[in-house]
């Protein structure tokens, strides 16, 4: 579900957070995968999202498949970060970083591009327009999710997902947008 707080807001929702993964992905030092499912120019992605879901699979690996794979919430974000945020530039850093705190986890996901409008993009496609409905397939995952809630920065570049143990969203479904 797409949450209407900010990154401050997710922090104190999963309660003293510390961090427990700090990664710096450059999609042009992964070696090619011959074997890769994904498109050409995607096959770090193939490597690293399957890399990511093992690191989080004591805490999420009932949600393997909710976060990784052509459905997947972090391939989405990862993407986006790659094509969108990146110009598809493979030289470029993206920044990984999971938190884990007494009554949740979050993984941000942080691009160096220029960003986007944030709030015109949530309500574009809270109005249905007709984009988020042919393509857009990330913020339609995102938003369609049950088991996280995923926010973005104010500048657009940086893609939040928050889980909370024990069901945790929901007592605080208010929080979506």
């Amino acid at each position: 579900m797409l949450l209407s707080i900010t990154p401050e807001e997710a922090l104190h929702l999963i309660e003293s957070p510390c961090q427990i993964l700090k990664e710096r992905i450059v999609p042009a030092e992964f070696p090619h995968l011959s074997d890769s499912p994904y498109q050409p120019g995607y096959d770090w992605l193939y490597n690293y999202e399957r890399r990511i879901a093992a690191f989080l699979e004591k805490w999420l690996r009932a949600y393997r498949y909710e976060l990784i794979g052509e459905k997947g919430i972090l391939c989405e974000a990862l993407s986006n970060a790659f094509c969108h945020g990146h110009d598809k530039d493979p030289q470029k850093p993206i920044l990984v970083r999971v938190l884990l705190g007494e009554r949740g986890l979050i993984v941000q996901i942080k691009d160096t591009g220029p960003g986007f409008d944030v709030q015109g993009i949530y309500q574009r496609y809270h109005s249905r327009k007709k984009y988020y409905f042919t393509a857009g397939n990330g913020i339609r995952l995102m938003d369609q999710s049950s088991q996280f809630g995923v926010l973005h920065d104010a500048t657009g570049t940086v893609f939040i997902l928050v889980h909370l143990f024990d069901n945790g969203f929901e007592t605080v479904s208010r929080l979506a947008r």
